[in-house]
């Protein structure tokens, strides 16, 4: 479908559908101060017509946007427990201004938003906070869980025990830092705030027409307080299940060749072109309580715990061709090996690219050609967040409030067990490029994958082992603030001071089998390199779905390994054993100290604003490991030294922030503010991992790293011309001073493969340098009369690096990662007293997602169509349909050019369908 269609379709579904309860709203100037009942009842009562429902969350979240001192962003639920997306990150990518991306560069994309980018900011240069306060993650996948970052995962936090979400585009002195591109603030509800009895229970069952499975999911609200208004406990709970399963085509990487077939000339190539085949069960289960007490009108105390886990056991097979086997080992002229055929060339960006090649089984002096290796990969593993807060607020005194809070919250993400097998076939093959796929054949294999004639194929090694990557805070706060009575511009002061105690670590075991060895190392066990052992040996039946990758153009089925299987064969030929991995293994400690001063100003007319400064000093320690010191550990993985190294640094950042009231429904705003982002966990002390096949990895973290720094201006005009009716413009700026990139390098690695060890192409995190990010952003909402009214915006973002700041190591590119140059989203909705209906679209344009294998890898543009409906059927009780990425669009990412392909992916649709009920 074009854009050109969906833009028709939607323009019509606009006055005909509706749009979810999301609304564009701006914060309090306090981040964790949520509006009371009375607030609202006041936005409400501040209109001659009180509305519900959808309208009623986008009417009261216009009036405290239109109130708040910042430039920013809000999404309220509809109802308690009723959010308007399954996923708090679906419901941000509705805002203007921000983007969600489904996985990391080394990942790939999932069918479930993740993180959260702002003005096309890298997500690890966002800040996330709950109630005001750190909120610790954990990541489920391995490679995500090695490059321990900062960006939160939203897909461990379910929309249900959201009560509303801001975003902050401009900085202030009382918010904490992080968050160059903005911070999101995500609030819970506060009992005392809810009627007592309150109660919410929704049941669904959840499809993937891909997985073709359906799972359950419920979820749990209820509130209570007492009589006098001063005691009140909220809880809240969930059990969610879903079934994934992710189709794709993978190139894992392109390497170069010089004077390739004789002829004189270097190409690049793809490593490895794989079937990928992903399947997940997820279970995210877990709740939150809140205990609120209120004894005088001068203090309230609050207590809330939340814990949210999610089980995310996968299995990842890739059968894929072995590129680089053949054009190393069978693409010289005048060797028995040589087996090339006729091969295709095409210049992109000044480099050439081998874009079809077809090799024969065997040389012109029978040395056979291995044209096919299968990684049959299998994880246990969840991620899991707990956060835990004690709160105060004081008044001793007219105009004096106090504010302190005591917390501790961790994240932890696991593969607590993983095995691979992986076995290779002596065959041709041949690859041509076609749009977002090659097609791929393998000459000489049967084509039955079930027969023993392709089944007997010969074994490469197996791995395995264990990741686990805690992150944990403790963190302290206190505020005081002192009104102003008798002042003609000066509201209030604020001051405050923050502290946190932050550790990431990730600790690896590996296995060593006796059977990785060659016969010749090990005439009893060993059995690499040879047809011993192969495929059959851990076959049970299984294959891959006769529809596998049909709807992404690489149909072939092909045969999996078993998992029961590879353990057994594991405890034969001399069996396994398990060791502390240094290599994977790296931890970081970190210790933040904050202080501010703020000072409220503004009259009693047309102009409001604040001005501060916040001063903080970052200590780090960090450990990682290193085969070139001392040792310190000695296993069968090695000898390894203790790398330790701490530096210290201050950071000074003035904000400032004014809105003057040009009419009484034109706002005009300003902001500007020096920010900073701390460098990921695994940039200061990363792990050095590599891959054995292309050679290629990570060499590990760079403690010396300044953070990323940067100035960032807002303009906005803003246009309340009627109810739940908002036209606003406004202009953004970023000029980063430092921003980290990544190098790459060569170095030497023994491996479990490579024993002997070999040469490896890793990247490195370096300082690069300054660089702009400017833009602009249009928001329309509009409410058209029957109940019918639409959302739409649109952002222009254009980040680049400066031109002094380009590497070789990075080709040169100005590309920042994460940028979306473009970026609309458009929501039509309908809302009666019977229906609430929405369907909504939203769209980015490519963005460079990040360095992966030593490639620079672009995710293509992207546009996903959701849909909602809710019917009530009585006052208590409602049936609820959802439905998302209707039109099944895919994940197309490619290298450098749209015509080099990196990965292709399709998620396929998802739909919810169930009921709740409310009293």
């Amino acid at each position: 479908m074009t854009v050109k269609a969906i833009l028709s379709s939607v323009s019509v579904l606009a006055l005909t559908v509706s749009v979810p309860a999301l609304a564009q709203t701006q914060p309090s100037t306090v981040p964790s101060t949520k509006p009371s009942a009375a607030d609202r009842a006041d936005d409400q009562a501040s209109d001659d017509i009180v509305v519900t429902g959808i309208r009623a969350s986008i009417q009261a979240s216009l009036n405290q946007k239109r109130k708040s001192d910042m430039v920013s962003e809000v999404i309220t639920a509809q109802d308690i427990g009723k959010f308007p997306d399954k996923n708090v990150a679906d419901s941000l990518g509705r805002l203007t201004g921000v983007n969600v991306v489904t996985g990391t560069a080394a990942a790939g994309g999932f069918g479930e938003n993740q993180s959260v980018s702002i003005r096309g900011t890298d997500p690890e240069l966002n800040l996330t906070l709950l109630d005001g306060h750190s909120l610790a993650t954990g990541d489920w996948f391995v490679l995500d869980q090695a490059n321990g970052g900062r960006s939160f995962n939203f897909s461990m936090f379910p929309s249900e025990i959201v009560g509303s979400l801001e975003v902050y585009k401009s900085a202030q002195a009382d918010i904490p830092e992080g968050g160059i591109g903005g911070t999101i603030n995500v609030h819970s509800r506060m009992p005392l705030d809810l009627p007592s009895g309150t109660f919410n229970l929704t049941a669904q069952e959840v499809y993937n027409d891909l997985s073709d499975k359906w799972k359950p999911q419920v979820s749990a609200v209820a509130s209570w307080k007492n009589a006098a208004g001063t005691l009140g406990i909220l809880a809240a709970g969930f059990y969610e299940a879903r079934s994934f399963r992710r189709d794709g085509q993978e190139f894992l990487g392109y390497a170069t060749q010089e004077d390739f077939n004789g002829t004189g000339k270097t190409v690049a190539y793809p490593a490895l072109i794989g079937a990928a085949y992903f399947t997940q069960e997820r279970i995210r289960k877990g709740g939150t309580v809140t205990i609120q007490f209120k004894p005088t009108d001068t203090l309230d105390l609050v207590a809330t715990g939340l814990y949210t886990r999610m089980s995310a056991d996968n299995v990842n097979v890739n059968s894929m061709a072995w590129t680089s086997k053949l054009v190393t080992e069978n693409s010289t002229p005048g060797i028995p090996g040589y087996a090339l055929g006729a091969y295709t060339t095409a210049d992109y960006e000044g480099i050439t690219y081998l874009t079809s090649a077809a090799w024969r089984a065997t040389g012109a002096g029978g040395t056979p050609a291995y044209g096919r290796v299968q990684d049959d990969i299998f994880r246990t593993a969840f991620s899991s967040t707990f956060n835990g807060t004690l709160d105060a607020t004081w008044r001793p005194a007219d105009g004096l409030g106090v504010h302190g809070t005591l917390g501790y919250t961790e994240g932890r993400g696991e593969t607590t067990s993983s095995d691979a097998w992986e076995s290779y076939w002596q065959t041709g093959m041949t690859y041509a490029f076609a749009g977002k796929r090659a097609e791929v054949t393998y000459p000489g294999l049967p084509t039955d994958p079930t027969s023993t004639a392709y089944l007997k194929n010969s074994f490469s090694g197996t791995w395995g082992g264990a990741t686990i990557s805690p992150d944990k805070e403790f963190y302290a706060q206190l505020d005081l603030e002192q009104v102003i009575e008798d002042s003609a511009w000066l509201r209030a002061i604020k001051t405050g001071a923050r502290y946190t105690h932050h550790t990431r670590a990730v600790n690896a075991t590996g296995v060593i089998w006796a059977g990785n060895e060659t016969p010749l190392a090990d005439p009893q066990n060993g059995a690499s390199g040879t047809s011993q052992i192969g495929l059959y040996d851990v076959y049970d039946g299984a294959t891959t779905p006769a529809d596998f990758g049909r709807r992404i153009g690489i149909a072939g089925r092909y045969s999996l390994a078993s998992r029961a299987k590879i353990d057994a064969i594991l405890k034969t030929r001399g069996g396994s054993t398990e060791a502390f991995y240094p290599p994977s293994s790296f931890s970081v400690k970190e210790d933040d100290t904050a202080f501010y001063a703020m000072a409220k100003i503004g009259n009693d007319r047309n102009w409001r604003g604040n001005i501060g400064l916040r001063t903080i000093r970052t200590d780090i320690d960090t450990l990682q490991y290193s085969p070139n010191v001392a040792p310190t550990i000695s296993n069968k993985f090695g000898d390894f030294g203790e790398v330790k190294a701490g530096r210290g640094y201050w950071d000074v950042l003035p904000s400032a922030n004014f809105t003057y009231n040009a009419t009484d429904k034109l706002l005009l705003r300003a902001a500007a503010a020096k920010v900073m982002s701390r460098p990921g966990y695994a940039q200061l002390a990363g792990a050095f991992s590599v891959d054995d096949l292309s050679l290629s990895g990570s060499a590990g973290g760079n403690p010396d790293l300044d953070p990323f720094r940067a100035w960032q201006f807002n303009l906005a005009a803003e246009f309340y011309y009627g109810p739940q009716a908002l036209f606003s413009v406004g202009v953004f700026g970023l000029d980063i001073q430092n921003y980290i990139t990544t190098t790459t390098t060569t170095r030497f690695y023994r491996t479990v493969l490579h024993p002997n060890g070999a040469n490896f192409i890793v990247e490195a995190p370096v300082n690069g340098g300054g660089g702009t990010n400017k833009g602009v952003e249009v928001n329309w909402q509009q409410p058209i009369g029957r109940g019918f009214g639409f959302i739409a915006n649109y952002t222009y973002s254009d980040a680049k690096k400066d031109k002094d700041a380009v590497t070789a190591a990075d080709h040169f590119s100005r590309e920042i990662d994460g940028n979306s140059k473009h970026t609309w989203n458009l929501t039509g909705y309908f809302e009666n007293d019977r229906v609430s209906t929405r369907l909504a679209y939203s769209y980015r344009s490519k963005f460079r997602s990040g360095i992966d294998r030593a490639t620079p890898m672009w995710q293509d543009d992207f546009g996903q169509l959701d849909g909602s409906l809710l019917v009530h059927l009585t006052k208590y009780l409602a049936l609820s349909a959802d439905a998302q990425n209707i039109t099944n669009a895919k994940l197309y990412y490619f290298v450098g050019d749209p015509a080099v392909p990196r990965a292709y992916y399709d998620n396929g649709r998802t739909v919810y369908v169930g009921a709740r009920l409310t009293f």
